[in-house]
């Protein structure tokens, strides 16, 4: 049965906007609805957490709407929303934002001011308090200070409205009430400001609502038990769990469905860009053409692997093989796909292969596509490719009996496609022939990635040869490769590109745009809208600016709608929220994209160097730097391997520290990046900067302070106990009561924080007093010296600037650690006490040798990711020791941030 294999794990992130929506609808009651919803909700609780909610309708139009303040993993049980029965389910999870968290502002909204509707909504309704005026004056009743329920309200409003241009029988006319409901819906939407994506449901109808106006939004068709289904949800894997089969919503759509029929809308006026074909143009209201695509993810490849505890080790761990994956791309594909590309040619079956191959991968059907797979695999040419394979390709046949030869063999965008027509059982002949479509797929893989590649450098060389601008814009993780990007493009193809935030953008560049400038973007999701914003306002100036995207989910909005040319970083699925192997990817595909750069002033006429020596030494450095590319998997595997007890010994000595900053001398990127992850997993306070920049105002935090955690606290509670002992000792001996001991206790207690004296306390009480606050320093306890993390490269200018800096702030009460390759005058200069009587920490987690600052730049990200999901594990299992309330440490699910989507 569907419940037994169904699995709870964090879903496959988008950083975005929290909170998450869920829709599902099935023709009749169905006993198992709670159920489902509750797997729904638990799926979307890193969306948020702050309150759950559900409502379930049944037959003749009755609804049960439950919700509460708290996460969804306690309050489907406790709720009993796991058990309730239905047809419909409408459910919200939330990350507040508008209204306080109560059970007022928790979501879905059931309204029947002007008639009867509910729905929900994720995102931010910036105009809220405008609409709930408006929504009073008209007579609504709001019951919250919540964005979600105007939204609903809002819409019910202009429904009321539509309806009553309809008589009476018109009015319970389903499809009269389906036409009302989207009028009210494009009415509404230009009213509402803000980006969100709701479910809104007509309960008279029973027709269902998904609307995506800014926010990720997802919605599949399938069947469960027999009985069809349509579901709509904030996370893509959330609808996997119960179906493959999706229909694309893009930005300004919205979706109008029941249990086993569904119309896509367009929610605004749209323009569709298409490479090479036509545009095409959507008026608000019209119907948009949306066939069902089977997705090439599975939930499977979201669990959660049994030899690790948490996604962010899982993920860091694969960022080899991710790696991997993308370096085959630059290079034409895997070993075995050239092999086996080879060999098939060699008998003369490339042509038959490669044509089942695309008809396969062409079909969304998944019966189809079974049943395309099979048919070949007992068709005379493929039992006569599995014979001349099985004579003449040995070597493949004997990797296809080895454990998890799915994950290491098959590389292409269809991997999953394939493995899916492998069924259950094993059988060496389809694995062969899937191996062998997965090779075709992958070279094409390959083409279309190369012919981006060369767009993406045509629309550079143009730029450069017209002396413009080229910025790289991303938020968060994404910028801070863009801000390595910097480092690899000057080094590498001495380009200079921009790394900005888009907010800065907007306020420093937006009006001095000009022809010929280049703005690639950087979204892991395809969705941060930032981003989407700045690529909308570029399209008003009617000026010839390329757009090129960097994204994991090349269907995405900024992937499909809002770009001249997307390329994948091509990671897979990230399930952690803090951004791993995505940042990896992404540093990786910049590093490519430079080399590639670097080669216009080797094959270009108009752009090579007259000097012969120095394009020599050009060509000399772009050949290293691809022996360095291809070398990356590996670098990464050794620096994992080499590194981790001294990562260990470096997260023992700082997880409980309450601040750190983390110096970067070149490589500031890198630094910013690690100090994310540090603040986003283990809650403290961090900073990454370039090194030289802390003497100018930060390293005020050295020595004395007023930043404490619970070292700091733990330090002056001991001293403060020590003193309480003396004063009660004190006291016995000089024969006072229990009382006035306490009342001493009290007074000195109080004075640490006030420095009143106190008059209630008797003569001996006021002497003993006051040789205790004269006696006891209360707060140098507190005081320790502050953790420096420094990260540099091998080059010798580098390694001189740091040694300046660790002598600079150890002095002043700095520990050292330091991730580097090995350097025994920067090891020396790092252990060296500054003063022997007092404790100074210190650490050296030493890099695998390249002697190559940009290498470093990979090897000290993944000792950094590390670094952070240590201290966050520590710091996780203390606090739970101590019986820390709602801490929020995780590695996976750290407090206040949410992901989406990153792939399909």
């Amino acid at each position: 049965m569907f419940l037994k294999n169904l699995k709870f794990n964090i879903p496959i992130p988008v950083f975005g906007i929290g909170c998450g929506v869920l829709g599902l609808h099935f023709q009749k009651v169905n006993v198992n609805l709670g159920k489902y919803a509750s797997t729904l909700l638990r799926a979307l609780e890193y969306r948020g957490y702050d309150s759950t909610g559900a409502i379930f309708q049944k037959d003749d139009y009755e609804t049960v709407l439950k919700k509460d303040v708290g996460a969804p993993s306690t309050l489907v049980e406790t709720l009993d929303i796991i058990n309730e029965t239905g047809k419909i389910f409408c459910g919200q999870v939330r990350w507040a934002t508008f209204g306080q968290v109560n059970k007022e502002n928790a979501q879905p909204h059931e309204v029947n001011c002007k008639t009867h509707i509910y729905g929900a909504h994720n995102g931010n309704i910036t105009n809220t308090r405008e609409l709930k005026d408006f929504l009073t004056r008209e007579g609504h009743k709001v019951v919250s200070d919540n964005d979600g329920e105007m939204l609903v309200h809002i819409i019910e409003h202009y429904f009321d409205i539509e309806m009553l241009k309809e008589s009476k029988d018109h009015i319970e006319n389903i499809e009269t009430r389906k036409t009302c409901m989207r009028k009210a819906i494009l009415k509404a939407s230009q009213f509402v400001i803000g980006s969100y994506a709701a479910v809104i449901v007509d309960p008279y109808s029973e027709t269902s609502y998904a609307i995506k106006a800014g926010s990720s939004l997802y919605f599949g068709v399938g069947e469960i038990e027999g009985n069809s289904f349509c579901l709509t949800s904030s996370d893509l894997t959330a609808v996997l769990r119960f179906t493959k089969n999706l229909v694309k919503l893009r930005e300004g759509e919205f979706v109008e469905y029941n249990h086993d029929n569904y119309q896509v809308y367009a929610y605004k006026n749209q323009i569709i860009k298409r490479l090479n074909q036509p545009n095409l143009i959507f008026k608000a209201g019209d119907k948009v053409t949306s066939d069902p695509v089977r997705s090439k993810l599975r939930a499977e490849d979201t669990e959660l692997l049994p030899e690790f505890k948490f996604f962010m080790e899982q993920e860091i761990f694969a960022e080899p093989e991710a790696v991997g994956k993308i370096v085959k791309l630059f290079i034409g594909g895997s070993n075995s796909s050239r092999h086996m590309i080879d060999y098939i040619k060699s008998i003369d079956l490339y042509n038959i292969v490669s044509d089942i191959a695309l008809k396969i991968t062409d079909e969304h059907n998944y019966s189809i596509q079974l049943s395309l797979f099979n048919e070949f695999v007992n068709s005379e040419n493929g039992k006569t490719f599995n014979s001349r394979i099985k004579a003449g390709y040995p070597d493949i046949v004997n990797e296809v009996v080895k454990e998890d030869f799915c994950k290491k063999f098959f590389f292409s965008s269809e991997m999953n496609t394939f493995i899916d027509l492998l069924g259950t059982s094993f059988n060496v002949e389809k694995l062969l022939i899937a191996k062998a479509l997965d090779s075709i797929i992958e070279t094409k893989d390959c083409d279309d990635f190369q012919i981006k590649v060369d767009i993406f450098i045509e629309i550079l060389k143009n730029t450069i040869k017209n002396k413009r601008n080229i910025y790289t814009l991303a938020c968060g993780t994404s910028y801070h490769a863009t801000k390595t990007a910097a480092l690899f493009f000057n080094e590498v193809a001495g380009v200079e590109i921009i790394p900005i935030l888009p907010g800065e953008f907007r306020g420093q560049y937006s009006q001095s745009l000009k022809d010929n400038d280049v703005v690639i973007g950087v979204s892991q999701s395809g969705e941060t809208k930032d981003l989407i914003d700045i690529f909308n306002d570029i399209d008003q100036l009617n000026l010839s600016i390329k757009k090129i995207v960097l994204v994991n989910n090349m269907n995405s909005t900024l992937g499909q709608e809002k770009s001249d040319i997307s390329i994948p970083i091509f990671c897979g699925p990230e399930i952690a929220v803090p951004a791993t192997k995505s940042f990896m990817n992404q540093l990786t595909l910049f590093f490519y994209l430079a080399i590639k750069t670097a080669e216009i002033f080797t094959n270009d006429q108009d752009m090579i160097t007259s000097d012969k020596k120095q394009l020599l030494k050009l060509k000399e450095n772009i050949l290293r730097r691809y022996k360095q590319l291809q070398d990356l998997p590996l670098l990464l595997k050794e620096t994992v391997k080499t590194t981790e007890d001294h990562i260990e010994f470096v997260a023992e000595k700082i997880y409980l520290e309450p601040s750190i900053h983390i110096l970067a001398t070149k490589i500031s990127g890198i630094a910013m990046e690690g100090a994310l992850k540090i603040r986003e997993t283990v809650l403290n306070h961090t900073q990454g900067m370039e090194a030289s920049e802390f003497k100018h105002g930060p390293n005020t935090i050295l020595g004395k302070n007023t930043v404490y955690g619970l070292l700091n606290i733990k330090s002056m509670i001991k001293n403060f106990q020590k003193a309480m002992l003396d004063i009660n000792q004190i006291g016995n001996e000089k024969n006072l009561s229990g009382n006035e001991i306490q009342e001493i206790i009290i007074a000195v207690s109080n004075y640490i924080f006030t420095h009143l004296t106190p008059f209630n306390l008797s003569r001996e009480g006021t002497v003993i007093f006051k040789q205790f606050i004269k006696k006891y320093d209360f707060f140098t306890p507190l005081y320790r010296s502050y953790p420096l993390i420094y990260v540099t490269g091998p080059d010798e200018r580098d390694i001189n600037l740091t040694i300046s800096q660790i002598n600079t702030h150890k002095i002043r009460g700095a520990d050292s650690f330091i991730i580097a390759e090995e350097n025994d005058n920067l090891e020396n200069n790092a252990s060296s006490t500054p003063n022997a009587e007092k404790y100074y920490g210190w650490g050296y987690i030493k890099l695998p040798t390249t002697g190559d600052s940009l290498m470093t730049c990979f090897s000290s990200t993944v000792v950094l990711q590390l670094l952070a999901l240590k201290m966050s594990i520590k710091k996780l299992e203390y606090l739970d020791t101590l019986g820390f309330p709602e801490h929020g440490v995780h590695p996976d699910v750290p407090k206040n941030v949410s992901k989406s989507i990153t792939v399909d």
